[in-house]
């Protein structure tokens, strides 16, 4: 348009033309956006919620294997069972440590016994057990990412 057409639109045409330039400029971001979302990679790096080791690698019977990382330890209760704790306190998610009666936490003094039944402090709940899986290839999988019932051991 040039700049005398500009200077003669009436009200009705200003509000079409501000409307059609609103929407392509809508249009244009959404675009942009669609586009940077599907160059950027998905990636996460947090510690994964399943991980593996060794059959060779399983604590003695009466002993545990704590893995910090994924704040969990895994049990062996006798021969042929296995359970998996976590050492997150129920409390604040401090990460509690293993002491001789069980488990204590320094954040706040919650304090569980061997199974991570609450056995003093302000902790509401006990301590979260997970899935223990036997894997073809003498290998088991823990899931930190599912929860069962307290002082459940699989078999292995």
């Amino acid at each position: 348009m040039k700049t005398d057409e500009l200077s003669n639109i009436n009200r009705r045409e200003f509000l079409v033309l501000g409307s059609a330039a609103s929407c392509l400029g809508i249009a244009a971001l959404a675009s942009t956006g669609a586009i940077y979302r599907y160059l950027m990679p998905v990636v996460s790096y947090g510690i994964a919620s399943k991980f593996r080791l060794e059959a060779s690698a399983l604590p003695e019977v009466g002993d545990g294997l704590v893995f910090p990382d994924q704040k969990v330890m895994l049990i062996r209760k006798s021969d042929h069972e296995l359970g998996v704790i976590s050492l997150v306190c129920t409390h604040l998610g401090c990460t509690v440590a293993r002491v001789a009666t069980g488990f204590q936490c320094p954040c706040h003094g919650s304090q569980y016994d061997s199974e991570g039944v609450v056995v003093g402090g302000p902790a509401p709940q006990t301590l979260a057990w997970h899935t223990v899986k036997v894997l073809p290839g003498n290998e088991v999988e823990i899931d930190t990412s599912s929860r069962v019932d307290e002082n459940t051991y699989y078999k292995i």
